[in-house]
Parts: structure tokens; sequence; C-alpha cells
């Protein structure tokens, strides 16, 4: 079974995801208010800018579940090289993921407290604990380098007359 993923590791995860969907929805709101400032003539005086700001809760949402629901990790804990499991290692499935969701809320509404029990030896905070998930580091498919390999690796590297 894979380590667990502590405080540090998911917060940059976190912070990556808020980066992209921050950047994402401001992006698109810019274009859309571009667009209808341009077309104005031709179309209702709607903000539609506006209105994707405003639908950032939705986004953000389905930006989470789908993520781990498909994939098990959004974009910023791949970057991080962690991952959302089911406690023992099973897929997320859609009604964990939302649950999790939900868990997010119940952690974040105590000024956070659900958060830091992730500092806590079984490194799983209110929302990991309601949903019956985990947050574990990826294993990497590299052999590690030993003493040997890497000698190995010098050696053939090396010049032939350099070689004893």
């Amino acid at each position: 079974m894979n380590a667990r993923a502590g405080l540090v590791s998911r917060t940059a995860a976190f912070a990556a995801d808020a980066v992209i969907l921050a950047v994402s929805l401001r992006t698109t709101a810019w274009i859309l208010t571009g667009t209808a400032h341009a077309l104005h003539r031709f179309a209702p005086p709607i903000n539609l800018g506006a209105l994707v700001l405003a639908s950032t809760p939705l986004v953000v949402a389905i930006y989470f579940v789908a993520f781990w629901t498909v994939l098990g990790q959004t974009p910023g804990k791949w970057l991080l090289g962690v991952k959302v499991v089911a406690k023992g290692g099973g897929p997320v499935g859609l009604r964990r993921a939302l649950v999790r969701l939900f868990g997010y809320l119940v952690s974040a509404l105590p000024c956070y407290l659900g958060f830091l029990w992730i500092l806590g030896p079984q490194r799983r905070g209110w929302h990991d604990r309601l949903a019956g998930t985990e947050v574990v580091y990826v294993a990497t498919r590299r052999r590690p380098v030993t003493r040997e390999r890497l000698s190995a690796r010098i050696l053939r590297e090396l010049p032939a007359g350099a070689q004893r």
C-alpha cells in the first residue's frame, strides 16, 4: 500500500488546482465580456463574464468531482504525485466523490479545523473520514538507483582505456 500524503503535498496540490481554476474562469469571463462588448448591437445586453463568475461554485464542484471520479486525481494532485483513493486502495466513484466534496465544506466551516486532522498519524481530514477516502502518493515505476546500478552506469560511460 502507498504512503498517505501529508498536509504540505495536499495543500500545494490544492493551491495548484486553485490557480488552474482561477486562470481558466477569469480568462473565460474576459473573453465572453470582450465578445459581448464587440457584439453589443446584435445581442441582448447580458454580462456573460459576470454569469461565468457567478457560476464559479458550480464549476469548482464539477471540476473536483469529475477528476476524482474519473482519474482519482485533479491536475494539481497529478503535479504533486498524489491521488485520492477509496480507503484500502479502490477507485473513488461518483457517490464517494460527492460526499468528499460535501466533506470539504464540513472541514472548512469550523475555522478549517477539519483539514488540520491531516497532521495526525492517519493523515486523513474530516472529508476523508466522511467519504471513506485517503490521499496517497502515486507509486513511480522507476527502479531505485542502487550503488551497483550507478557503478555499472558509470563504467559503461567511461572511455575504453580509462576502465581498469
